[in-house]
């Protein structure tokens, strides 16, 4: 592949995922928007790379549910198509890197040339679905989700309803709103298929619930998406990006949505050798926190690192340091035994008065790379250097033994709770 799947290396609310017409789809330019951002090489690849890891993202998401509507013949007939574009995508750009130079500019015509292919195939895939009278109506809407709120408002409407449906589904959207959205409760431009059912009970503040089918597309608000009633959405779209990745938040990219005491439906906590694994069912959502603390010797203050495991072996990571102050992640370097991953390109930073938080987002990379490495290893360490300039800092480690029970442990709690 021309590239391998990356963190998010910047906070970028212009990033959007294609959706709409095919018209608009040809017009956006991931490129011009990235080296919009910023004129340095590497920040315009992590940039084109987060942009595509969306973009496959929701093209394996809207495949997936075209496909569950079909069998048989026409089931493998997609399932080959799909295939075959992937490999011709592959082809098709490959050859831009011999076409243009420098190899650094003809590097990014080729990830703009995925790019472009990937925002004509989702397109391509919306329309069918538009067109296709056995599958669920697809609604264009606003979505946000936080504390106490899980609301989808359809474009033109004035009511909210609160979102309920397909738990895989439903878990996808909250998993994707996490990781696009750049502040608390912010709006985000949602494309949905499923319908209201204004006879079922929501929440106070909620005309009925949406019965969520399937997540088509879920991005930052554009000026040509619909408009909410009232300011709102014109509020939250004029807001500035923030300037840099750290931040007063201590949530995870992905979570168990808030619950009440008696929501919480079913507990368990476990020990597999120096990993404490914490399972709890709420409101029927099923998710896992693995921890394990990380020593760094008598003169540092206490470490710890967490994986969060949810449906569909979905993971993230996050390591607390606590009582310190850490600017940025390229002062974090990580290894596994001999194995050195260095800084996490993506990852982000979040301060506040317990602490730094290193988060580390869901992504190719974090399941093909690094999750195995771990698998395999016996120690984990991070390194925090004082400054880039540095080149040793203070050392945590914590132990990998026990790690693989953990996450069978969780993944057998996710998908059968505690039977």
């Amino acid at each position: 592949m021309l590239y391998r799947g990356l963190f998010v290396a910047l906070s970028i609310p212009l990033l959007v995922l294609a959706g709409g017409s095919e018209s608009r789809a040809q017009e956006y330019n991931a490129l011009e928007e990235c080296i919009a951002l910023s004129p340095r090489y590497d920040d315009i690849h992590n940039c084109m790379d987060n942009y595509l890891d969306l973009m496959d993202s929701s093209l394996r998401n809207i495949t997936e549910y075209v496909a569950s509507s079909l069998d048989g013949e026409a089931r493998a007939g997609l399932e080959t198509s799909q295939a075959a574009f992937v490999e011709y995508r592959r082809q098709n750009c490959l050859w831009y890197l011999e076409f243009s130079s420098p190899r650094a500019e003809a590097e990014q015509i080729a990830k703009n040339c995925l790019s472009n292919m990937s925002q004509q195939r989702l397109s391509e895939l919306q329309a069918l679905l538009r067109s296709n009278d056995g599958q669920q109506p697809i609604v264009n809407g606003f979505y946000v989700y936080g504390a106490e709120r899980n609301s989808f408002q359809p474009c033109g409407s004035a009511s909210r309803y609160w979102l309920e449906g397909d738990d895989n589904q439903v878990g996808l959207a909250q998993q994707q709103y996490l990781s696009v959205a750049s502040s608390d409760l912010q709006v985000l431009y949602a494309t949905f298929a499923g319908t209201m059912d204004e006879e079922a009970q929501g929440p106070e503040g909620h005309q009925g619930v949406f019965e969520l089918e399937a997540v088509v597309d879920l991005r930052v608000p554009t000026e040509s998406d619909c408009q909410l009633p009232g300011e709102a959405l014109r509020q939250t779209a004029a807001e500035p990006a923030p300037a840099a990745t750290v931040s007063t938040a201590s949530d995870l990219p992905v979570q168990l949505p808030p619950a009440a005491p008696d929501d919480t439906e079913e507990q368990l906590i476990a020990y597999f050798g120096d990993w404490l694994v914490d399972c709890a069912d709420s409101g029927g959502i099923r998710g896992c926190r693995l921890k394990v603390d990380l020593d760094g010797g008598q003169a540092l203050p206490v470490a710890s690192l967490s994986m969060i495991r949810q449906k569909e072996q979905a993971t993230t990571l996050e390591v607390f340091f606590s009582e310190r102050e850490i600017d940025q992640p390229a002062r974090i370097l990580w290894s596994v035994d001999s194995m050195k991953f260095g800084d996490i390109v993506g990852s982000e930073i979040r301060v506040d008065q317990t602490g730094t938080r290193q988060l580390v987002p869901a992504s190719p990379f974090l399941d093909e790379q690094i999750l195995p490495t771990m698998i395999k290893g016996t120690e984990l360490s991070v390194e925090v250097l004082a400054s880039l300039d540095d080149e040793v800092g203070d050392r945590y480690s914590g132990s990998l033994l026990g790690v693989t029970k953990a996450i069978t442990f969780a993944d057998d709690f996710i998908r059968n709770g505690g039977l």
